[in-house]
């Protein structure tokens, strides 16, 4: 997935996803967070998350990611992600996206 910041320093995000991996008891080598490609005033840093922390994270008690849009689990994942952003009040200088959502024809890059 990619992960598109207004801010130059990826901690914020980098602590909005410490905070999900210390949820299931991950370690911080479960994410990946690449170096930033900037464009338009947004930095653009290629992100993963193991899949098994985010299924681990699906089968908490109370969790909503499956009750959230999308029509892969993956993009349930990415839409949680986003929602998450918006509640610790970042989603407005944080968006997730995945990389196959980006490189199909429905954002008009083909």
């Amino acid at each position: 997935m990619q992960a598109a910041t207004t801010e130059a320093n990826p901690k914020i995000l980098q602590n909005l996803i410490s905070h999900l991996l210390a949820m299931v008891h991950a370690e911080e080598s479960e994410l990946t967070l690449g170096p930033p490609e900037h464009a338009f005033g947004w930095n653009f840093f290629p992100t993963s998350i193991s899949r098994s922390v985010a299924r681990t994270l699906a089968q908490l008690p109370g969790s909503e990611i499956m009750k959230v849009r999308g029509d892969s689990f993956d993009q349930k994942f990415v839409n949680w992600l986003n929602g998450k952003a918006s509640e610790k009040g970042v989603g407005e200088t944080i968006h997730f996206t995945l990389l196959s959502d980006l490189r199909s024809s429905r954002y008009g890059f083909f």
